[in-house]
């Protein structure tokens, strides 16, 4: 087989894979973490619900803060296999970001997405506090 068109057929089944990877970590999204955060991601601050829109990214800045998107309330409740949690937390990252997402965002792994949620923080709204203060002193304002 010509090289070009078997590159050509294994970017076409790449790509397929990751739409279907996506689209399953869409729904996933949908049903565990949109009755919060909204299908838009702008979720609810006066309430409490952070918006995810712009500033998501900046979440990957902090080792604790990278932590904490995988030990969100809706996250931990949502009984998913550590795959489908880290590729939620791929797709909201990837999704919402915007310009706050670093150019070295290396995705979340099933392990990784393993590790944090067995270590869920006693108080996770101290825990958000923390990662907000930490980014502010970085330059980083959430709202």
């Amino acid at each position: 087989m010509n090289r070009a068109i078997l590159t050509l057929c294994l970017a076409t089944v790449s790509a397929s894979v990751i739409a279907q990877d996506d689209g399953r970590a869409r729904i996933d999204y949908l049903l565990h973490c949109s009755g919060c955060h909204g299908q838009d991601g702008v979720g609810n601050p006066e309430n409490g619900i952070p918006n995810l829109v712009d500033q998501i990214g900046h979440f990957q800045r902090l080792p604790e803060g990278r932590e904490f998107v995988v030990q969100v309330p809706g996250m931990l409740s949502a009984g998913l296999p550590d795959d489908r949690a880290a590729a939620v937390a791929n797709y909201m990252t990837r999704r919402y970001s915007g310009n706050s997402l670093p150019a070295d965002f290396v995705p979340y792994t099933a392990e990784e997405a393993r590790k944090a949620r067995v270590s869920r923080p006693a108080d996770i709204m101290a825990k958000r506090y923390a990662i907000y203060q930490k980014l502010l002193t970085m330059g980083f304002v959430i709202k």
